[in-house]
Order: C-alpha cells, then structure tokens, then sequence
C-alpha cells in the first residue's frame, strides 16, 4: 500500500473509533452512567477536535494521529469497563484488546519506535 493509503485509512480508523465512542457514551447517559458516559464523550471529543484542527492547533499531522492513539486507548479501557459491568463479555474482551493494541501501534507509527529499533540492530 502507498503511504497515503494508509494515512487515509488511519485518519477513517480515528474517525470511525471517536464515532462508536460517542455512541457507546450516548447509550450510557440513556442508561444513567453518567461518569463513564462523559469521560467517554469528552475523550472522543477530543479525538474529533485533534483530527480536525490539528492546523488551528499547530499539531504535526503524524503527532496528531499518534496523540489520537494514545487517547483513544484509555477509552476503550473505560468502554470495556462499562461492557463488564453490563455482562457483555465477548464485546469487552474487543475492547479490551483494543485498548492494549492502541499504545502499541501509537508507538510503532512514531519515530521514536524506528529509533529504537536502530539501537538495538
């Protein structure tokens, strides 16, 4: 794949993530979890204003998306949370999986993984 493909596809990724978190915290205040519900909204919020003004901002666009990883993460954390405590366990294990996966690829799209990996060639 190109390297603007894949940009593309992370950007869709963010939006896509910040859309079913705003859902999930939506479907939570419906139900009256209000904390959980509005770290997650303003988590997700969050997300949308970095992937939209990362110019107004001043933000690299390679710091944003890796910011945006890094937010996303505790999240989906907070999601998986809520989905236990609603017993839905195939859904939090996704979550929770997810949520470990997110700092991990954050870190892999930085540069500061490549410079690790140089140091330990």
């Amino acid at each position: 794949m190109k390297k603007r493909t894949i940009r593309n596809l992370e950007i869709f990724l963010h939006f896509l993530t910040a859309f079913i978190l705003l859902i999930k915290g939506y479907d939570e205040i419906k139900k009256g979890l209000y904390y959980p519900a509005l770290i997650i909204i303003g988590l997700a919020i969050t997300v949308l204003i970095i992937m939209i003004f990362w110019r107004k901002l001043r933000i690299r666009p390679k710091e944003a998306r890796t910011a945006c990883y890094y937010i996303e993460s505790p999240a989906m954390f907070i999601t998986a949370y809520v989905l236990y405590l609603e017993q839905k366990e195939s859904l939090q294990l996704i979550f929770t999986v997810a949520g470990i996966i997110y700092p991990a690829v954050g870190f892999i799209s930085s540069k500061k993984f490549k410079r690790f990996s140089r140091q330990v060639k």
